[in-house]
């Protein structure tokens, strides 16, 4: 983020709402299975015009357009994640932090609540960050670390302007510590081995659209979060 006096801070705001949306949306997907909201027309009208242009973006919706006319392809995404994201076997992707970042000795993937996972646990307490009923993650799953993006993105619009720069210190540094050294490991992990174009487009935006805030916060190039820490 730019030196607040150089910007528009409304239309910084609005940005804000947009990548908030854009985090939730990511962090919904990827923590649980798809429901049958997903097949509503209203529902895809508003994905259509909040989701950017990319071949991610027409494969997702293609999928979801065939799911509402045939069962089968509704019930295969379903299964798609449960093998991507919940049933041990050779489609997991290890969605935790912890996995990518704390290898065993022999290069495979770590063990389960290791550092990361008890840093965002203490974060999350800190913030006191509440989930919707069945979010029983584990602290360094995808979803919670997106989930927490979200979180500080819609707290900017509502914040004074003079605490505003703090919450831009803290994206950057959590996006950084806790998503940048394996989010793309993991996405480009999903790409490969899901069997469904819903999945295969999941990736793809999420990847297109960390690609942009990973850029953004390079330019910025902050090196503390202000007042607070992530330690």
């Amino acid at each position: 983020m730019e030196n607040l006096n150089s910007i528009d801070f409304m239309e910084d705001r609005a940005e804000d709402i947009s990548r908030a949306v854009l985090y939730n949306l990511f962090a919904s997907l990827l923590a649980r299975k798809i429901d049958e909201t997903w097949l509503n027309p209203h529902f895809q009208k508003q994905l259509q015009v909040g989701l950017p242009e990319s071949k991610g973006k027409t494969e997702l919706l293609g999928s979801i357009i065939k799911a509402l006319n045939n069962p089968d392809d509704y019930k295969e995404i379903q299964l798609d994640y449960d093998q991507l994201l919940v049933v041990p076997g050779p489609n997991l992707t290890f969605p935790y932090e912890s996995c990518y970042t704390h290898r065993n000795v022999d290069g495979t993937f770590g063990r389960l609540w290791q550092e990361p996972a008890q840093d965002i646990q203490r974060i999350l307490n800190e913030w006191k960050i509440e989930f919707a009923e069945g979010w029983n993650l584990i602290p360094d799953h995808i979803s919670v670390e997106l989930f927490f993006m979200a979180e500080l993105c819609y707290r900017s619009v509502t914040v004074e302007k003079s605490q505003y720069q703090a919450l831009g210190d803290w994206q950057h540094n959590f996006f950084n510590k806790h998503l940048q050294p394996w989010v793309f490991e993991f996405i480009k992990c999903l790409n490969e081995k899901a069997n469904t174009t819903f999945y295969r487009g999941v990736a793809i935006l999420l990847r297109e659209f960390l690609m942009e805030e990973k850029e953004e916060f390079v330019v910025d190039n902050y090196t503390n979060l202000g007042k607070q820490s992530i330690k």
